[in-house]
């Protein structure tokens, strides 16, 4: 028997939505007959190849992993990535892979591919990983039909294959050594429970006969899914999917053609990363330089965001060289005169803004696309300046990057429209963002701070009212990185920039200037600029973060002295966060919860088992 998918692959895998909605009964019932149907294929009398070119992901490779082989085009491949939506395989996938792929591979047990690694950590691997492994048995050779060929291996090499078999005594001493790599992971959180409870099926199951196994599969697999956590890793896949597809308005629109993109502000930390994105993904890139005396260095700064991808081999330093040497580096605004898209990446400065608009309107063609990074001052704040130049407002957008732009866990980008944006601009723009890797979330105009920066800045005032009552700076940090984010409040601001966080709370002063000076505008005013001063909140030296800064008492008096719980805390803040979020949500500058919780995960770390602002909320009843 050959089993054989589509153009696409084997299969589509399991329904997440069946997952996402069905009763504990109705999914025992679901998984019992799938793993019935498996056994039969495994143990009958009839051998069964799976056949395909393309994908072959999670449940659908659960099914190929208990016919006799698996044979696959070289563009193939495979894997489990159930561990991305706090769940993990169901179908017997923890069970049948170690079974073929080992636990831990045996000539590099530390970083090589194997069972732990591809189901811990959610990974699809490609034919030339997943071969040596024996996650499949052949390779289909490049132009022959994949069915002939697998037809000719069921009957050629099937009756006589032979597998090695992987020494699966080692479990219960494997488990101990892989749990300080999931606590890493976890950032020393317990949650999200998918992945200790995944490596506690695995070796335990492995020691067991594999019908004994499955069950205890079934049992875990049963409960994980049924958690909150489980339901918001679900949430979340279906949100991602929807946001990385056209709206329903732009799918019939044609967008306006990007090929060359020019990157102002190419010397600093921002367009840097900016034009390191777009270079990447195979677009001409010219890269300009306000002040001609860095012009010099820019090269240099592009060349290390490669160092990274070279250490990992997926690039080699000569390809990386050549890239480098490829974006144009200038001192002239002219040079954008040619761009289809212009992405400005200066300092949160509205003067220096509007006269790089002023004068950049004068150069670009008509039908160029111009947008800021800028994380406050959205297109009907810049595009005045644009249009005092000579330019069209109407083809002004912000695609607003968060740092680092070019780590993939800072995957978002706002895309901000005015009423008067084209759909042609809006969809080229959401296409450039996909194709750089990053994942599009569409706003409309008219909050200062868009939708991640404003609830930032409710947030960080929470976390200064707390501090200045009395909670302990570092206490805020700690309790807010154990419990939500990679970093706390002040963390982040030292570690992106207090001038830049400065700089959107000067935007929001414009609508409503607060009582007193916000700390990080008083930080910046002393020249405190964060890690990259040395100094913010906190004492910094070669990134390494040092003391609280001395004087900031003196700078939040008068102070008080009580001191707030873990929980209050993380209450105070996180909701703070979720109701400006729940305001700009019903001002419609986001279309949904769903994309709004997207976004805080994607921008900020907001951890993604907890769902987001808005989950959080709906999971503790808050109104």
């Amino acid at each position: 028997m050959v089993l054989l998918g589509n153009r696409y692959g084997l299969g589509a895998g399991a329904n997440i939505g069946e997952l996402m909605h069905g009763s504990a009964a109705a999914l025992t019932t679901l998984i019992d007959r799938g793993n019935a149907v498996l056994f039969r294929i495994e143990e009958g009398p009839v051998p069964w190849v799976a056949a395909f070119d393309g994908v072959c992901l999670g449940g659908i490779y659960e099914l190929a992993l208990a016919c006799r082989a698996i044979v696959a085009t070289r563009r193939s491949s495979v894997g489990f990535p159930e561990m991305l939506l706090n769940i993990f395989p169901g179908l017997g996938g923890t069970q049948r892979l170690p079974r073929r792929a080992g636990l831990v591979n045996p000539d590099d047990p530390m970083r090589g591919e194997a069972a732990l690694t591809v189901i811990l950590q959610g990974k699809t691997l490609g034919v030339e990983k997943a071969l040596p492994i024996h996650m499949l048995d052949a390779v289909v050779p490049d132009g022959d039909d994949v069915e002939r060929f697998a037809v000719r291996y069921v009957r050629e090499t099937v009756p006589t294959l032979v597998r090695p078999t992987p020494d699966l005594s080692m479990a219960s001493r494997v488990a101990p050594m892989v749990l300080p790599t999931i606590m890493k992971a976890t950032q020393g959180r317990e949650h999200p429970r998918a992945p200790f409870v995944a490596l506690e099926v695995i070796t335990r199951g492995v020691q067991l006969p594999l019908t004994e196994a499955i069950r205890l599969e079934r049992d875990r697999f049963l409960e994980v899914a049924a958690s909150s956590e489980a339901k918001a890793g679900m949430r979340f896949f279906f949100t991602q999917q929807r946001v990385t597809k056209l709206p329903p308005a732009l799918a019939k629109v044609t967008p306006r053609p990007i090929r060359r993109v020019g990157v102002d502000g190419v010397d600093g930390y921002m367009g840097n990363a900016i034009a390191f994105l777009a270079r990447r993904a195979g677009f001409e890139v010219v890269g300009h330089v306000p002040v001609p005396a860095l012009a010099a260095g820019a090269p240099a700064r592009l060349r290390q965001k490669y160092e990274p991808m070279i250490a990992r081999g997926r690039v080699d330093a000569a390809g990386a060289d050549a890239e480098v040497a490829s974006v144009r580096i200038t001192t002239e605004l002219d040079a954008l005169a040619d761009c289809d898209l212009v992405v400005e990446a200066r300092k949160e400065d509205p003067d220096a803004k509007a006269d790089f608009y002023r004068r950049l309107a004068r150069v670009v063609r008509p039908d160029a696309i111009v947008s800021s990074n800028s994380s406050s001052m959205g297109p009907g704040f810049l595009g005045r300046f644009f249009a005092e130049g000579g330019g069209a407002p109407a083809q002004m957008a912000n695609l607003h990057f968060f740092s680092p732009a070019e780590h993939p866990l800072r995957a978002l980008v706002e895309v901000i429209q005015t009423p008067e944006t084209p759909p042609e601009v809006l969809a080229a723009l959401h296409g450039f963002v996909r194709k750089i890797g990053k994942v599009p979330v569409l706003l409309r105009d008219g909050s200062p701070g868009f939708l991640v920066n404003a609830g930032l800045a409710e947030y960080f005032r929470e976390a200064e009212a707390l501090y200045r009552e009395g909670t302990p700076l570092e206490t805020i940090d700690t309790v807010m990185r154990e419990r939500v984010f990679p970093m706390g409040p002040f963390e982040v601001a030292d570690q992106a920039g207090v001038d830049v966080a400065a700089g959107m709370f000067d935007v929001l002063a414009r609508v409503a200037r607060p009582e007193r000076p916000p700390l990080v505008v008083q930080l910046r005013d002393r020249g405190r600029f964060g890690v990259k001063s040395g100094g913010g909140f906190y004492e910094w030296s070669g990134g390494t973060k040092g003391a609280v800064y001395g004087e900031l008492a003196t700078l939040a008096a008068p102070r008080g002295t009580r001191v707030a719980t873990a929980d209050e805390i993380v209450e105070r803040c996180v909701r703070a966060l979720w109701r400006k979020a729940k305001e700009l949500l019903d001002r419609g500058i986001v279309a949904s919860e769903e994309e709004a919780d997207l976004a805080f995960v994607f921008a900020i770390g907001f951890a993604m088992y907890l769902g987001g602002p808005f989950y959080y909320a709906h999971q503790r009843g808050w109104s």
